[in-house]
């Protein structure tokens, strides 16, 4: 195809617009879907964190309330984060992200679940109300002791049962081992009291194996909330929280690259259409003004003379074409006026020889 033509650079200039928003929609439309993906990853994390955030909720509350609820609601959440882990799985192998990260997050997790765990567990142990677990067995041994003949009000055994039960309560609230090591003290002193009533004994050294297994949950529990199990699962969950900021961290970088490609390819898509059409309409505008040109001039001289075109200087086919009749317009001219010319001086001839014949006849 030759592109002398208006209709043809008319359909250059077309094709040139078709050919740049089809790649502009094209590019718009690739990395769209890029960032629709890369921002429902994003989402998804952003809905891991709030997995996250509600799963320390429900451990928080089951350590303060004791309630088996809690824990199950915990255990939900851990499912629905785990399930929205493996949705974000590909996503590390798409962008070559640190596969370890979501390996370690993998593992993170599951440690957290463990030990929170092992944490209800323990607490199910110590027990999750009074009646339940060692408080239940040692209060119920407690009453045991306290219905015998020799704990009556105002006996020696009775006072310092007393103040075994007050160290024992004193610990129960603080958690701290000089009650226990006050209890036992006076345990010990009772027991040696008590060595000659054999059943009386056998209960109080089960209320002392109680208070111990007891005392020893508490201490593997944890004293404080940064000492034991509790210690252990509150700096894992703190881990985890880590992990899944490092993550969002790490797709953060790949979302600026996204947009900033975005704005790339557009705008060198738009620039090198733009360009393009430019050079095209420059070109075509050059080349109707110089035919345009030629034109004017043609019929200017064509007054005064027969000058015919140069069509090869008109540059568009439709030029050509006109400037080619033109020609042929002034040919034909040159022609009428040169036959014109020839039958005029024929006609001046024979007026003046037509003269001479009437006077030869009269003669």
């Amino acid at each position: 195809m030759r592109f002398d033509s208006i209709k043809s650079r008319l359909a250059l200039m077309t094709c040139v617009c078709v050919l740049g928003m089809g790649l502009l929609v094209g590019s718009q439309h690739y990395f769209s879907e890029q960032q629709y993906r890369l921002q429902q990853q994003q989402s998804q994390l952003l809905r891991m964190g709030q997995d996250l955030l509600q799963m320390r909720r429900h451990e928080k509350d089951f350590l303060l309330r004791h309630n088996p609820r809690y824990f199950e609601r915990f255990s939900e959440r851990a499912d629905t984060l785990n399930g929205r882990l493996q949705t974000i799985t590909p996503l590390f192998a798409t962008y070559e992200l640190p596969q370890e990260q979501a390996t370690q997050l993998a593992k993170g997790l599951y440690q957290y679940q463990q030990l929170f765990q092992q944490v209800v567990s323990l607490q199910t142990q110590i027990g999750l109300s009074p009646v339940q677990g060692q408080l239940y067995a040692l209060s119920n041994t407690e009453q045991k002791l306290l219905r015998q003949p020799d704990f009556g009000y105002g006996s020696v055994t009775r006072t310092q049962f007393d103040e075994a039960r007050l160290a024992v309560r004193n610990y129960q609230l603080s958690r701290d081992s000089f009650y226990r090591e006050k209890a036992d003290q006076a345990l010990s002193k009772l027991a040696d009291r008590l060595e000659s009533d054999t059943a009386v004994t056998m209960m109080l050294q089960e209320y002392r194996n109680t208070f111990s297994h007891l005392a020893d949950a508490y201490h593997t529990l944890g004293v404080t909330h940064n000492d034991g199990l509790r210690g252990q699962f509150r700096r894992q969950a703190h881990h985890v929280e880590a992990l899944l900021q490092r993550i969002d961290q790490a797709l953060q970088p790949i979302l600026e690259k996204q947009q900033q490609q975005v704005k790339i390819y557009s705008l060198t898509i738009a620039g090198l259409t733009s360009v393009a059409l430019l050079l095209i309409l420059v070109k075509s505008f050059a080349t109707f003004h110089r035919a345009f040109a030629n034109f004017v001039m043609f019929f200017y001289r064509c007054k005064r003379q027969y000058q015919k075109m140069d069509p090869r200087q008109l540059g568009f086919a439709e030029f050509k074409s006109l400037a080619e009749l033109a020609n042929e317009m002034v040919e034909s001219r040159r022609d009428i006026e040169h036959k014109l010319a020839n039958a005029e001086a024929e006609l001046a001839c024979a007026r003046e020889n037509l003269p001479e014949r009437h006077t030869g006849k009269a003669i």
